[in-house]
């Protein structure tokens, strides 16, 4: 049932039972007119509403309308539709005369009320217990209304809605719990809304779980405007440590400065004199960029003022992330990793354990750019590496690269077939730019800093060709042009009063360049064995050996008058003695050429080891590829040419899967020749001097592996195995008696119990244990480091998780750094402890806040400082 009800029902007549002539219009001119059916013309009264009313009813509803009184009255799913409003409810009295509808809910059988007032205004929506709505001032008055307003959820008893579209509220809660009795709320006996912008309220208080505390607040402000950001103040947090006394941490200002980035300055003041500045951006384009800027600088001071174990240090930490989207310009990149600090600062700043852990810091900004259509290629870069326990920095500043791909001059674009020995010559271009810096982090930012600075520029053309006279062997002749630009040479003298070589460096230009022809050769087939099982009921099938040795030979001759001079002879002791060095000894790109006649011969062998097994209890009858070694490979190189040593280390490789699950690798390195009464590897055979074939001069091995995953195949393979014998009992008892015992035994896997009738442990957890051992000799002093670590999580409930990390340090005989996190979700609150018991960063932490951003205030912390422990 729809009855529609225009302007002219809900006004007052102006000329009583006046007739008036429709056209006659200047008497009812700049006046709203209606006529009825007799052609009589009324006034609208200027409190009428201004658009037409429906309301309707359920189909097993009705509706009541008193003309004399000017009511209706809706009763069972009734709905007021009026403009972009809309009233639901189950009980609707409408009074034409006041334009007001009065909306309420009806008891059922039960007791419940059923269809409570709901009420829409474009955005704004909510459902109340009574609602009383006036269309010509567009004001309500609610009572008993849930409205959410972004993360947060407001509960009035009296609410007045203005026509301005905020709200005066009268005993009201706040929570961004989302149940119907919230676990906590903070108490707003008056308050004001501004829908999609703010909360403002007078006095109000905490309370939980309907226990009112005593924590007051004379005023409450909350923004609920998510969708843009808006600035304001970061309102410090109170802290105390007893190293640097009380202090106020991470106030300061939010700016919103547009919908792309923002920034973010933040400080902290300690009662002892330390202080530390923050400041912060984050940046995000769509389809352009993201990424995020920090730089940090602290004053820290420690000990006591005026007394010998006071100190002072200033610090920095500086951060940068930059990431190009793939479509922001095709064929061009840039990016940047920036990770840099000085070596006290995360010592005396940092809460992070990986900062306190890692020594090692590396940073790179990149752009690198391909010309589409042509084999050219442009990189530039700028990288940075720290050490921050004996505090070196190297910098690269910048490093460029400018590469075109082979080129085949003799190829054409169109070819089809195989094509002619001579159309495999190739060229390249590489052009190399660098500009290298060691220094120390305090003297970063100092004049020393180019002191030592190295530059240089290289260049090289190669031309080659490659023949295959057969298979796997190749032939592969070439000539290369390389130049070398640096900013320093060295010039050694000897100095007759010194007794000594004097080293000179002097300071320009120097440009050397060299011509230089090789050829080289290498053969490497591959050899495959196999074996075969040919028991019936062996589960491996076979056993394949793959074998890749290599054997290459490179010369590179020396002619005189292809390079320019650049080596030197000098003398070295009073005999007259001399030896030959470069002047461009101890730069970048090193020299361009040999100062003689090179021949190396390379010897590897590679081998893989990989076998078919049948899975247990297998009945497809296909067995499954197994790799039983991964790598294990032995290489050497010989020089032809060198006066002594002439054989390299042997060095050997070892990588495998056990179990599918245990990573191993391994590797050693092993010299051929012996060691003097000082320590010096001289000339002679270590197999002369003690019978055995090599020296071991350094070893290591690591091993990795998941604790959780091997206990968890283990427990799938005895499922699969219980399963087989389940089915095995049962196929034999529809043969005889049905065995009434068995039936008390569990066998369904669903079944939370195991074949023993105890409880299964299906906790979710994980362990992951590494192990690495390193062992080095290079004369007769060896040194030996091993560790063990130790990581994972235990998932005690659905809601509550606990992350470990430990370790054992076999060397120093102590358990590394250990740190324990608990983690418990507390519907709308969550909890943490973090705990780490040893070490230099010993402190516990324990907080628990509200999970919505809004109230992120709204937090107890209890913290014991690592900086107490020094």
């Amino acid at each position: 049932m729809v009855i529609v009800f225009l302007v002219t029902l809900m006004s007052v007549p102006l000329f009583s039972q006046e007739d008036i002539p429709l056209q006659d219009t200047t008497l009812i001119r700049d006046l709203f007119m209606s006529s009825d059916s007799t052609g009589m013309i009324r006034k609208i009264s200027g409190d009428a509403v201004d658009e037409k009313v429906i309301y309707s009813s359920a189909p097993d509803g009705y509706i009541k309308n008193d003309l004399v009184n000017g009511r209706a009255t809706i009763v069972k799913g009734g709905v007021v539709n009026y403009g972009d409003i809309e009233i639901k409810a189950d009980s609707i009295v409408f009074d034409m005369e006041t334009s007001e509808v009065f909306a309420v809910g009806i008891r059922d059988t039960s007791g419940e009320i059923t269809g409570k007032p709901a009420f829409k205004s474009g955005d704004q929506s909510f459902d109340s217990d009574t609602l009383r709505y006036n269309f010509t001032t567009k004001k309500a008055v609610v009572k008993n209304i849930v409205t959410q307003q972004e993360e947060g959820y407001l509960h009035s008893r009296v609410t007045k809605l203005l026509d301005d579209g905020t709200s005066n509220i009268f005993k009201s809660t706040y929570s961004t719990c989302d149940l119907d009795t919230p676990h906590f709320y903070i108490n707003l006996p008056r308050a004001k809304i501004y829908p999609g912008k703010k909360i403002v309220s007078g006095p109000g208080n905490l309370v939980l779980e309907g226990i009112p505390l005593p924590l007051f607040l004379p005023f409450g402000y909350f923004p609920i405007q998510t969708k843009k950001a808006a600035s304001g103040i970061l309102i410090p947090k109170p802290h105390y440590e007893a190293e640097r006394g009380y202090a106020l941490t991470e106030g300061g200002y939010y700016f919103a400065l547009s919908q792309y980035f923002d920034l973010t300055l933040k400080g902290s003041l300690f009662t002892n004199g330390s202080w530390l500045l923050n400041a912060a951006t984050t940046y995000n384009k769509r389809y352009r960029y993201r990424g995020n800027f920090t730089f940090s600088y602290a004053n820290n001071i420690s000990g006591h003022k005026g007394l010998q174990d006071e100190s002072k240090s200033k610090n920095y930490s500086l951060g940068w992330n930059y990431s190009q989207d793939a479509k922001a310009r095709p064929g061009s990149r840039f990016s940047a990793s920036v990770n840099m600090s000085s070596s006290e600062y995360d010592r005396n700043n940092s809460y992070n354990i990986n900062d306190h852990i890692t020594t090692q810091r590396q940073s790179s900004i990149s752009y690198s750019k391909t010309f589409t259509g042509t084999p050219f290629n442009f990189a530039a870069s700028m990288n940075h590496s720290q050490n921050v326990r004996n505090k070196t920095v190297s910098l690269n500043l910048p490093k460029m690269s400018f590469t075109a791909t082979r080129i085949y001059p003799f190829k054409s674009k169109n070819q089809t077939g195989p094509s002619k020995w001579w159309q495999e010559l190739q060229l390249q271009y590489s052009a190399y730019l660098d500009n290298q810096i060691s220094t120390y982090d305090s003297l970063l930012f100092t004049d020393a800093v180019w002191k030592n600075m190295r530059s240089g520029f290289t260049h090289e053309i190669p031309v080659s060709l490659q023949l295959r006279p057969f298979r796997n062997f190749t032939i592969s002749p070439s000539v290369s042009y390389k130049g070398v630009l640096y900013t320093q040479k060295i010039e050694r003298i000897w100095n007759d009063d010194l007794q000594a070589v004097v080293r000179d460096t002097l300071r320009g230009y120097f440009y050397g360049q060299a011509i230089n022809p090789s050829v080289s050769a290498g053969y490497s087939p591959q050899i495959f064995g196999m074996f075969d099982f040919t028991k019936p009921d062996a589960r491996i099938d076979a056993i394949r050996h793959v074998m890749k040795p290599s054997v290459s030979i490179s010369f590179v001759p020396s002619f005189s008058g292809l390079s320019s001079d650049m080596y030197r002879q000098v003398q070295i002791d009073t005999t007259g003695r001399t030896t030959e060095y470069s002047i461009f000894d101890g730069n970048i790109y090193g020299t361009p050429s040999l100062s003689r006649k090179n021949g190396t011969v390379s010897l590897s062998l590679t081998n893989i080891l990989e076998a078919k097994v049948f899975e247990r209890n297998d009945t497809t009858g296909k067995p499954k590829k197994v790799n039983l070694i991964d790598n294990f490979g032995i290489s050497t190189s010989y020089n032809i040419f060198a006066d002594s040593l002439n054989w390299s280390p042997v060095n050997m490789v070892l990588r495998t899967t056990l179990m599918e699950n245990i990573g191993v690798s391994a590797n050693g390195s092993f010299s051929l020749y012996g060691l003097d009464s000082r320590g010096r590897q001289t000339g002679t055979f270590y197999f002369s001097q003690n019978r055995k074939l090599m020296r071991l001069n350094n070893f290591g091995v690591s091993i990795d592996f998941s604790v959780s995953d091997l206990l968890r195949k283990g427990e799938e393979k005895r499922s699969q195995a219980s399963s087989a014998v389940t089915s095995s009992s049962v196929a034999g008892r529809q043969l005889n008696e049905p065995d009434l015992a068995s039936a008390d035994v569990p066998d369904s896997e669903d079944s939370q119990f195991d074949e023993y009738g105890y409880m299964k442990f299906n906790t979710p957890w994980s362990m992951n244990v590494s192990y690495s051992l390193s062992y080095s000799k290079p004369a007769f002093k060896s040194t030996v480091s091993q560790a063990l670590t130790m990581r994972g999580h235990l998932q005690l409930t659905s809601k509550m998780n606990i992350t470990y990390t430990t370790g054992y340090d076999f060397t120093a005989k102590a358990i590394t750094m250990t740190q324990f996190q608990i983690t418990r979700d507390l519907h709308c609150w969550n909890m943490s402890f973090n705990w780490i018991p040893n070490g230099n960063m010993r402190m516990w932490e324990f907080a628990i806040r509200v999970n919505a951003s809004i109230l992120s205030d709204l937090k107890y912390e209890r913290r014991k400082d690592y900086h107490d422990n020094f």
